[in-house]
């Protein structure tokens, strides 16, 4: 089904739109979908949903660009980003997630797989969105016909209303014969309620709304890969070096951090007196890593949980910041969100995400991992993962307690430091 016809099937455009926008395209040309944007029939997080279920291509969200990785990015020149109309946003193994607004462009990927040295695995987006973050990213200005948008391409809101499901993200690509998750996907929250959710849930108060919703846009300002505005000689414009075009380990591995070990009292002593929002996540990350012989802090954002932080001998930073979960894809993730105290302890449950995690970790599947939750309200801001290596038994139920202290502890300082932050 066209694009048009499934927007006016789900009332989205009227026929009289559909004739403007048809004839607009027949004298300015352009993309269809672009067009009904640029009438103001539609907005761009609409769009791209619309264009992934047209086009059967998980899409590439607002937010998923604006938190592109910067070891991404440098795969491509900024004269390659815009000739092809591409932004890189994950490097997993040997592929390369990227944003285009043509996935089905087989002549594009191959040129891209060729001058990256990477699969491509395409997400589609809308082209006035890629063009922002090819000016943003790589300081090639966008066509003029786009200059009136300003920065109202720029994903770092939650899109407007509510939209069919587009295809999931698929990070990583689907098994041929995955393994059904052992009970049925729970729904995505968090909290100590009973599993089943509320038919009418009550409204937060609005200090609390407005201090949840700010919560994933605090933890983003503590990545040290933070998309600011690029510009052709800003730190993210660095032209490809290695084989093919790629860019070499060497130029994007940043130096392996020891983590002074913490025990529970002292990680939330540390936590507790914490001015300053990295200092809680330095704290989690000591207490991970006396706990744990292999531990990843990630953030959460729109469903999906990127990798931040990591501990571990075999553990390759790059890698890790390069990982995202879908937390709509059933695995230890997501029973942990789904939990009644936002922990997961046991045996990982088999799946390709899993699987896909361990090699990102360069590691075996261990017999028994932790996930907890850091949350503030009902919103999945960090997620911490461990295991224990060489024979070391799992942790007991005391130190599980310890644990979830901790994490309580990390909530409790978020919600503070977000709070004395508004009344400043």
């Amino acid at each position: 089904m066209k694009l048009g016809e499934m927007l006016m099937r789900d009332g989205r455009l009227s026929s009289e739109q559909l004739d403007e926008a048809v004839a607009f395209q027949a004298r300015s040309g352009g993309r269809f979908g672009t067009v009904l944007f640029e009438l103001g029939f539609i907005d761009l997080d609409a769009l791209t949903v619309y264009l992934g279920l047209e086009l059967g291509i998980p899409i590439a969200s607002g937010a998923m660009l604006e938190r592109a990785k910067r070891a991404a990015v440098r795969t491509l020149t900024p004269e390659e980003a815009y000739k092809y109309k591409c932004v890189p946003l994950i490097v997993q193994d040997r592929h390369l997630i990227a944003a285009v607004d043509e996935p089905h462009d087989l002549g594009t990927m191959e040129a891209l797989a060729r001058v990256t040295g990477y699969r491509i695995i395409p997400r589609v987006a809308a082209e006035v969105r890629i063009y922002y973050y090819v000016e943003r990213y790589f300081g090639i200005p966008r066509p003029s016909r786009f200059m009136r948008f300003g920065d109202t391409p720029r994903g770092n809101l939650p899109p407007s209303d509510a939209l069919p499901a587009p295809p999931l993200p698929g990070l990583p690509p689907m098994a041929l014969r995955p393994i059904a998750a052992p009970r049925p996907a729970p729904v995505l929250r968090v909290g100590r309620a009973p599993s089943p959710p509320p038919v009418e849930p009550e409204p937060e108060p609005e200090p609390y709304d407005a201090i949840a919703l700010e919560a994933s846009d605090m933890l983003e300002e503590l990545t040290h890969d933070a998309t600011a505005e690029a510009a052709p000689a800003g730190p993210l414009v660095i032209a490809a070096s290695g084989p093919n075009g790629a860019a070499r380990e060497s130029d994007v591995r940043p130096a392996v951090q020891a983590w002074m070990p913490l025990d529970a009292r002292a990680a939330i002593a540390a936590i507790d007196a914490a001015v300053d929002r990295s200092v809680v996540a330095e704290a989690l990350m000591g207490y991970a890593a006396a706990t744990f012989d292999v531990a990843v802090l990630l953030i959460a954002r729109d469903n999906l949980a990127f990798g931040w932080k990591a501990h571990g001998e075999s553990v390759d930073p790059a890698r890790v910041e390069c990982a995202v979960i879908p937390l709509e894809m059933p695995s230890i993730f997501q029973q942990a969100v789904a939990s009644q105290d936002g922990v997961y302890h046991g045996a990982p449950t088999p799946s390709a995400l899993l699987h896909h995690w361990y090699k990102i970790l360069r590691c075996r599947e261990p017999s028994d991992a932790i996930v907890a939750v850091v949350s503030i309200r009902k919103r999945v801001v960090n997620l911490m993962y461990g295991h224990r290596t060489g024979g070391r038994p799992p942790p007991s139920e005391l130190e599980l307690d310890d644990l979830r202290r901790v994490i309580d502890a990390a909530a409790a300082a978020y919600l503070r430091l977000i709070a004395g932050a508004k009344h400043r």
